[in-house]
């Protein structure tokens, strides 16, 4: 098998040659300290990525509009105010909608721009067939609570319902519409990337879930599959109160499994190993930043050992491969698979 049948082997709940290995975005840092002056493309070949990621945000640091370049605020394509900090992601810190009126008056980005596709047509170009193109979009949470503020929108959900709705039909009129001419340009695997949760519970009840978020989840992986894509719900944290919902949305894989917030992979795998395939589950907290090497040998080994019989698992990081992240540890984790990861023939 190539990388990209491996991944699809995978996203189908059949069994590969080898437990496939898939990251979203890997430090530069990191990259470098393992493989000295390479680039991505370069380390990934190296690695034996079975994925290809434009492995960035959405946000360079070239041509933006800095409000405060000493402090690394800056306002993005949204209109929201973020800080660029050490990681690849810069935070979201203000949004434009202050009052419900703003949201009559406010005009998402457009779908259409040339910079939707970033990198990934050169991506296609390289790899389209041969490795799984992986790109991260977003669905009914992040960018409407973004917009408002994530503390005022979870307000809003008590107290503003009908805004609320509002504000998530304005975010997809442009997450949608750009997810789709991704995957029309090659994208493989569409990995919705909006957290729900931190390590303790959902940042919503169950309840406000269903009702807000989950309608606008569906629409996006309806469309993704409608599109031609495979589809990965990434969320952090513990979703444990809503995790039926959201694989009832039709997903193929769930990730990241964040061992450190409660994300059992045996009993996920016993439960719903029928129905997704299951991404992640290697802590890159302490294990992949702290951890003993043979400590990080021992707990993949034992994640494979939980997650791939029958097929349907990958082998990913519990978020992403970030600037704390020792090389060495990482290393160790991707030689353990190597050395456990391989399925017998025919079995």
């Amino acid at each position: 098998m190539n990388s990209l049948q491996r991944i699809v082997a995978a996203m189908e709940r059949r069994q590969p040659d080898r437990v496939p290995l898939l990251e979203c975005v890997i430090d530069e840092r990191v990259m470098d300290a393992m493989l000295p002056g390479c680039d991505y493309f370069q380390f990934n070949e190296w690695l034996g990525m079975d994925n290809v990621s434009q492995n960035r945000s959405s946000w360079s640091r070239d041509n933006v509009e800095f409000i405060d370049e000493e402090k690394g605020l800056f306002r993005d394509k949204w209109g929201v105010i973020r800080a660029f900090g050490t990681e690849s992601t810069p935070a979201p810190i203000e949004g434009p909608i202050k009052r419900p009126e703003d949201l009559k008056t406010y005009q998402p980005p457009d779908p259409t721009a040339d910079d939707v596709l970033g990198g990934i047509p050169e991506i296609v170009a390289r790899y389209k067939g041969t490795k799984a193109v992986t790109a991260i979009c977003r669905d009914s949470f992040f960018n409407p609570a973004f917009l408002r503020g994530t503390s005022q929108f979870l307000m809003d959900m008590i107290e503003r319902p009908k805004f609320v709705h509002e504000l998530i039909d304005v975010a997809l009129s442009y997450d949608i519409p750009a997810m789709q001419r991704m995957v029309a340009a090659g994208v493989d695997v569409v990995v919705f990337g909006d957290d729900y949760a931190d390590k303790n519970s959902t940042l919503m009840s169950p309840k406000h879930f269903k009702e807000f978020v989950l309608p606008g989840l569906k629409r996006c992986v309806d469309a993704a599959h409608e599109a031609g894509a495979y589809v990965m719900k990434h969320t952090d944290g513990n979703i444990m109160a809503v995790i039926d919902m959201i694989i009832d949305t039709g997903i193929d894989a769930l990730n990241p499994l964040e061992p450190a917030a409660g994300m059992d992979i045996g009993l996920i795998k016993e439960k719903y190993g029928d129905r997704i395939a299951l991404v992640g589950n290697i802590d890159c907290g302490y294990l992949l930043s702290q951890a003993p090497v043979e400590e990080v040998r021992e707990v993949t080994r034992r994640t494979i050992e939980l997650a791939a019989p029958g097929g349907g698992y990958c082998l990913s990081s519990s978020n992403s491969i970030h600037s704390s992240v020792k090389p060495e540890n990482f290393l160790a984790c991707i030689e353990t698979l190597r050395e456990c990861g391989t399925y017998p023939v025919g079995g």
